[in-house]
């Protein structure tokens, strides 16, 4: 749970892709950007959406993730994290990656955990205002590469919705209306459709622009249904950072945070404000 006032500042980092040790002089940038950045913006919380590292072909890959968690535990900031495709590609499971993640200093407390039969977690973290809970964060580890014979990545699973209406209903009964975000590394589907009506940052992606699942398992409708969460973050595409509007939700990327990959995108990050009644969002350079 985490508490504040009238409003909370995310710092969201995504695709840092921290490669093998000893770091290239890329990585060595990546951590001190970032260490510079939580000291300039002093957050309430560092959410982390994925591809912390890379993990195909690099031994030991753990020892990159150990670094990034040595940097966030300089600081009294809780962190929530999912994964992404590369975090897990090669050398290290998705429970080991948890297991390290313990090690973070601060680690958000998790409500409602569950974890789908292909080992991707989902997990709630609260905000509150005082006593009053203020708004829910659904966080969906989205896997990696399709399971099936699909080229294409990875998808919300069907036990991770039935989770979410699960845990939505509980949230609603014992609580009532909040205003909700989710998070993942994926994005769903209907980017495509978001990418259609932009309203911030920049939709520069090629081949495919949004590089999300093939097959759409319908959380998004869900989430449209069900008239609470407003706003979606994800990572995963480094050439893209737009916010866009589709079906009165906000389907957001973060900003690729690492220069170890691809991508012609100035590097850093996004802020999400959080108030009870608005959240409002912010794309933010490293500074030089």
């Amino acid at each position: 749970m985490i508490y504040g006032t009238d409003s909370l500042k995310i710092l969201q980092l995504t695709d840092i892709h921290l490669g093998a040790t000893p770091f290239n002089e890329e990585d060595q940038k990546s951590l001190r950007k970032i260490e510079e950045s939580l000291v300039l913006e002093q957050p309430d919380l560092i959410c982390l959406t994925g591809d912390q590292i890379w993990s195909e072909g690099v031994t030991q890959p753990e020892k990159a993730y150990y670094a990034l968690i040595e940097v966030l535990n300089r600081f009294d900031i809780p962190v929530v994290v999912t994964y992404g495709n590369h975090d897990s590609e090669e050398g290290i499971t998705r429970q080991e990656l948890r297991a390290m993640e313990l090690r973070i200093k601060n680690l958000a407390e998790k409500q409602f955990v569950f974890i789908d039969p292909r080992d991707r977690e989902a997990f709630t973290v609260e905000l509150f205002k005082g006593e009053v809970l203020t708004n829910v964060l659904y966080v969906f580890d989205t896997g990696a590469m399709a399971p099936m014979d699909f080229d294409s990545y990875d998808w919300v699973s069907a036990e991770q919705i039935d989770w979410y209406e699960k845990t939505f209903s509980q949230y609603r009964q014992k609580y009532g209306v909040t205003r909700d975000l989710a998070f993942m590394h994926i994005p769903l589907p209907e980017y495509e459709q978001a990418a259609e009506q932009i309203v911030d940052g920049y939709f520069w992606e090629q081949n495919p622009r949004i590089a999300a699942p093939k097959l759409n398992t319908g959380l998004f409708s869900r989430l449209v249904f069900n008239q609470h969460v407003t706003h979606i973050f994800c990572g995963h595409d480094h050439d893209n950072n737009f916010e866009g509007a589709f079906l009165g939700i906000k389907c957001v990327y973060g900003n690729v945070s690492g220069y170890n990959c691809y991508g012609v995108l100035p590097r850093g990050y996004r802020l999400i404000s959080v108030a009870k009644d608005r959240i409002e969002t912010e794309l933010k350079q490293y500074q030089r």
